[in-house]
């Protein structure tokens, strides 16, 4: 099997689309929001995470997070899930507001199998077998024994000093095993805590099965907006009770920012950067009969896209949906047409019978293209998300000089809390309801439009289903497998 995807092939009918232009707008996360991602989860990027670290003494570091593999079953064995060993994944930084990276840490994994001969998959009871002991507990660190199906990873940064081929930060981590069960994995946060590893710089990463922390109705969103409620609550939470796989690195704030400085004004030309998360693929890949592992080679051919919740799956059209997992954000002007008069606007008004604001919409492309200027939130004279060189970015903007709030709002700006999305996001802005009310104009942006329902919108789920943690990797713990 052979798959070939030219970036002039992207750039070509980015600029085809542009001149014609055909393209019309949606917004949602990115779970399944594209045709042929859909065809391979272990590279479909979920969502993206963006936000000052909030642990006592971690006041200096920004933790990262970009989530893969949608709607996992706790139970999904024998092997359970993981990251693919084919797949380069990554999360990027752009400190300049052109859309070009300045700043990427890769992540790419390897596979191990210790005992092919068991029958059991990821978990083996070696000890048991070679009568060394029982089988309860069976898995009690990265390492272990009976941990059969193991994998570690390298962290590289790649940034204008180390040059493309970047600067190796650790090698050989390991990741935890799934939550697979109460017998296999007893103590399981626990374990995952002892795969949280330190980095040269003072940060942290972690790789590894998490909690789904985005919590909204999906299955009402997507019966064409059949939602059980219009409101923050009255609804049911659809991704409740499946997991994902998560990466999460925390860094010093001196090291995204494009002068090396952490800044301390909101306003200060270094204080804002931009962060998308990818997955890529080598162009091909070439299987023959017996082989467990294709050969693969050719140049990275990015497969999966995101920065901003919520853009691809119900902002760009389906025809589009695609090449946008394929394009860099310095190419969105493409996009543009789509944001400025957005379809799920027109949608929300068919059948809610809102008002919605005119087109263009230019409050929506500062939100989630531009930045938002300081000066320009009633309130919040110095919020200020703005990076962009006058052109569309769709990226994650995050002010690194604005403090954690002592009490986060789960509706961040919305809710007077300027820690919270669109200043970054944190695990628990529910960014459903923010995108719902900012798309149907109900926010200070458009003053004519700010009225209920508009300002009151929401998909009826306002919190997640497992609590999150307080500390790095902040997401929390995985459903069990079979807990009992």
């Amino acid at each position: 099997m052979r798959r070939t995807l030219s970036v002039a092939a992207l750039c070509a009918l980015a600029v085809a689309l542009l001149l014609s232009g055909v393209i019309r707008p949606s917004q949602a996360s990115s779970h399944r929001e594209a045709p042929l991602i859909i065809s391979d989860p272990l590279a479909d990027n979920t969502d993206v995470y963006a936000f000052r670290s909030t642990e006592s003494g971690r006041s200096g570091f920004v933790t990262l997070i970009a989530n893969y593999i949608p709607f996992e079953a706790p139970y999904g064995g024998p092997h359970f899930y993981k990251f693919d060993d084919t797949v380069l994944y990554e999360i990027k930084i752009d400190n300049t507001g052109d859309g070009v990276e300045d700043v990427t840490y890769q992540f790419q994994f390897t596979n191990n199998i210790k005992n092919p001969d068991i029958i059991l998959g990821m978990a083996a009871p070696n000890e048991a077998l070679q009568g060394k002991g029982g089988i309860d507990p069976l898995i009690t660190s990265g390492n272990d024994p009976d941990f059969n199906e193991t994998q570690t990873y390298t962290v590289t940064r790649v940034d204008h000093a180390s040059g493309p081929r970047g600067k190796v930060l650790a090698s050989g981590l390991h990741t935890p095993p799934c939550n697979i069960g109460s017998r296999t994995t007893p103590n399981y946060e626990a374990l995952a805590e002892h795969t949280v590893h330190k980095l040269p710089n003072g940060g942290r990463v972690f790789a590894g099965q998490r909690d789904e922390g985005f919590y909204v109705d999906v299955s009402s969103i997507f019966d064409t907006l059949n939602l059980r409620s219009i409101t923050a609550t009255g609804s049911k939470d659809t991704t409740a009770g499946f997991n994902v796989h998560s990466i999460a690195i925390e860094v010093p704030i001196k090291e995204l920012t494009h002068d090396g400085r952490a800044p301390s004004n909101p306003t200060a030309a270094n204080a804002v950067i931009g962060v998308w998360a990818t997955a890529s693929r080598r162009s091909a890949s070439v299987f023959r009969a017996g082989q467990t592992q294709g050969a693969r080679n050719g140049e990275w051919v990015q497969i999966s896209r995101l920065g901003n919740p919520l853009v691809n799956e119900v902002v760009i059209p389906l025809k589009l949906k695609d090449a946008f997992n394929g394009l860099s954000p310095k190419d969105d002007a493409v996009a543009a047409p789509f944001v400025l008069d957005p379809q799920l606007a027109q949608l929300l008004n068919k059948v809610y019978k809102i008002d919605i604001p005119p087109a263009p919409r230019n409050d929506l492309v500062a939100i989630f293209a531009t930045g938002i200027k300081a000066g320009s939130v009633p309130g919040a004279p110095q919020f200020n998300t703005f990076l962009s060189d006058g052109k569309p970015h769709e990226m994650l903007r995050l002010n690194v000089a604005i403090p954690p709030s002592a009490h986060p709002h789960r509706l961040g700006l919305l809710g007077g809390d300027p820690a919270g999305f669109p200043n970054g996001r944190r695990v628990g802005d529910d960014v459903t309801d923010i995108a719902l009310r900012a798309v149907a104009g109900g926010t200070p942006f458009t003053p004519a439009t700010n009225k209920a329902p508009n300002n009151e919108l929401g998909d009826g789920v306002d919190r997640n289903d497992v609590p999150y943690l307080s500390r790095f990797p902040y997401l929390g713990t995985p459903h069990s497998g079979n807990p009992k």
